[in-house]
């Protein structure tokens, strides 16, 4: 959690943003970057995949066991989460997976993760980026990330108001001791 503080920080140099966006990204993964979407561990273990949990699925897209279009696809037409932000669509996920194949790393490392992400937010989510560098509350960076990079189907203000609650735990911790 330290680790992600401290390069997040690095690339958005503001402590309201970096809580708000690691608030959202412990709702989706608590912050591991090897975490496979529950639903389909679940659905790899009935369908008797010997791959059904976060580190051995890593493990297996690691080794070539799982191709990119499985990666994308673990059942045809079918689309789950991977990652700290929970990478769910087929184009965010066919570029954490290719990223990690370019730098020969982990599908799960959370560096690569992280340069991913920054990169993602930088070229395709500016406007979220920018409210994040410029914002003045954990909760309103908080609700940025949910509404305009993360939109999980629930967006409710229940929603928000824990996404938000995380992010001010993050923020009384490290920005406060900074």
């Amino acid at each position: 959690e330290e680790q992600v503080w401290n390069y997040l920080c690095g690339k958005i140099n503001n402590d309201y943003g970096v809580a708000g966006l690691m608030g959202n990204l412990y709702a989706e993964s608590g912050l591991n970057p090897k975490n496979l979407e529950n639903l389909c561990e679940r659905r790899l273990k009935e369908a008797g995949r010997a791959y059904c949990t976060d580190t051995e699925y890593t493990s297996a897209v690691d080794a070539g066991k799982i191709s990119r279009e499985e990666f994308l696809h673990p059942f045809p037409g079918k689309q789950y989460g991977y990652g700290l932000a929970q990478w769910t669509s087929t184009g965010r996920k066919a570029g954490l997976y290719d990223l990690a194949k370019s730098k020969g790393a982990s599908i799960g490392d959370l560096e690569m993760q992280l340069e991913f992400l920054t990169k993602e937010l930088a070229a395709s989510y500016k406007g979220v980026l920018s409210a994040l560098k410029t914002a003045v509350s954990v909760k309103a960076a908080s609700d940025k990330v949910l509404t305009g990079f993360e939109r999980p189907k629930d967006q409710s203000e229940t929603m928000k108001n824990r996404r938000a609650g995380y992010g001010q735990k993050y923020y009384d911790k490290y920005a406060a001791s900074g």
